[in-house]
């Protein structure tokens, strides 16, 4: 019984989701980014006011190249600032005038990672969090002085509320990467309260954050790995060591560019006289990989009793992958990778 490792061509493979990430800025339009307040110190003497918001934020996401669908929205560090806003009703001892200042919101996912239907773009906006942590609230609140202020220790809360939405538009093709336009909009809401003085005031806002910028996504997996491993758009059937294992299987196996392959190639399973086992990384595959099998190499085909996984060797495999002895006399069992596109 021999093993015999080789690269050839076959199926392609379905396209895995690449993580990627970019930045997304607020857009100035008159139908977002503006987040209606309203303070209430009771005695129905609540004032409205909008403040206007503009920022950034980092966003991540795990899009599928081949259909421009992501299945998350995780938004980290973002910071957005808002517009002065005046709140003033009554008069004297029995009203008040409030003016709020430097306001600036935070913008996060509560817990990474965000989830996103991926045929519809659509996800649960209370994944994300939107609240006030800068900001000065001065003035006078029935007869007494306001002196005020948001702090991340004394925010002003939210969420997002309901569904809101990302959209991934393609964009052309730049060398290896697939270059989208992305808009992502969620409405927000915040019910909270803060002391004017000695009076306890409840704030309600409401609006829909609507933020847009540009994303590159490698066109495959495979080139996400050669980027990953600073050899970009290296050759899939390049072999740079000539150690006899090409690019594409490094990739295919999990393994790093430079990693040693050998510790995880097939041979004869010494438990298993003409049986053979192939030893896959910790860490898991990283594209699937076929096993084939031939008594003579002239001609080759699946292997057969392939255990425990399926064969191909799904994405995500660690382990041994056994293939039991089929009866021949002599036989080769090779690897067969193939280029996603």
């Amino acid at each position: 019984m021999k093993a015999l490792l080789t690269l050839a061509l076959g199926l392609i493979p379905p396209l895995a989701a690449i993580p990627t990430n970019t930045t997304l800025t607020l857009v100035n339009d008159p139908n977002f980014n503006k987040v209606t307040v309203t303070v209430d110190p009771g005695s129905g003497l609540d004032d409205t006011d909008v403040t206007t918001l503009t920022g950034t934020v980092q966003a991540f996401f795990d899009v599928n190249p081949a259909n421009g669908q992501t299945t998350e929205l995780t938004l980290v560090n973002g910071r957005a600032n808002g517009t002065n806003m005046n709140f003033r009703r009554g008069f004297s001892f029995l009203g008040y005038n409030i003016n709020v200042t430097n306001l600036s919101t935070a913008l996060n996912t509560i817990s990474p990672p965000g989830m996103v239907t991926p045929a519809t773009g659509s996800f649960a906006a209370n994944q994300h969090r939107f609240y006030i942590d800068q900001g000065t609230i001065s003035g006078t609140a029935f007869g007494a002085a306001v002196n005020e202020a948001f702090t991340p220790l004394n925010p002003a809360s939210g969420t997002g509320n309901g569904d809101g939405t990302v959209v991934l538009t393609a964009a052309g093709i730049s060398g290896i990467y697939r270059n989208y336009s992305v808009t992502a909009t969620f409405p927000v809401s915040i019910a909270d309260t803060f002391l004017a003085g000695t009076t306890s005031v409840a704030i309600t806002a409401s609006g829909t954050v609507k933020a847009t910028g540009t994303l590159q996504v490698p066109r495959t997996e495979y080139l996400a790995w050669t980027i990953a491993q600073n050899i970009p758009n290296a050759p899939f059937n390049g072999d740079p060591n000539g150690d006899g294992v090409s690019n594409g299987l490094l990739w295919a196996l999990g393994l790093n560019a430079n990693s040693n392959p050998l510790p995880y190639l097939p041979r004869s399973n010494p438990a298993v006289p003409g049986g053979f086992i192939v030893p896959l990384p910790p860490g898991g595959t990283g594209g699937p990989i076929l096993i084939q099998s031939s008594p003579h190499l002239g001609s080759w085909a699946p292997a057969t009793a392939v255990a425990p996984v399926a064969n191909p060797i799904p994405t995500g495999t660690r382990g041994n992958v056994t293939i039991a002895p089929d009866g021949s006399p002599r036989r080769f069992v090779r690897l067969l990778v193939t280029e996603p596109l």
